[in-house]
C-alpha cells in the first residue's frame, strides 16, 4: 500500500506530524533534493507533498526516476507567508479565486 509523505521546512512540520503523516524536514533545496531522490526510490510512497518554496528545482536524478514510473505523484503545497495564518475559509477562498478567476462564497 502506498503512504503519503511530506516534505517541508521546521515552520510547517509540527501540523503534518500531528496529522500523523510521514513528515521530513529540510533547510535548502540542495537538502530536498536528496530527501526527494531518497523517497522516490523506496517506491514506498505513492504521493509526496513538497513545500513549494524548496522545491523550485526537483533536480535531475528525480526527472530520470521519474520518467519510468507513474507513482509517486509529487505535489507542490502553498505555505503561509509573514508568520500570518489565514483562517481555513480564507485560505480556500483565496486558492478558488486564484484557480478560476473569480471569488466563490463558500457555505
Amino acid at each position: 500500500m502506498n503512504r503519503l509523505a511530506v516534505i517541508t521546512d521546521s515552520a510547517t512540520a509540527t501540523g503534518f506530524r500531528m496529522a500523523g503523516v510521514d513528515t521530513f524536514e529540510v533547510a535548502d533545496n540542495a537538502q530536498f533534493q536528496c530527501k526527494l531522490a531518497e523517497l522516490v526510490a523506496t517506491g514506498d510512497y505513492g504521493l509526496i507533498a513538497v513545500n513549494q518554496d524548496l522545491a523550485s528545482d526537483l533536480g535531475e536524478e528525480v526527472h530520470r526516476a521519474m520518467k519510468s514510473r507513474a507513482l509517486p505523484v509529487i505535489l507542490p503545497f502553498p505555505v503561509p507567508k509573514g508568520g500570518t495564518v489565514e483562517s481555513g475559509e480564507a485560505y480556500l477562498n483565496k486558492l478558488v479565486k486564484d484557480a478560476i478567476g473569480f471569488y466563490v462564497k463558500l457555505k
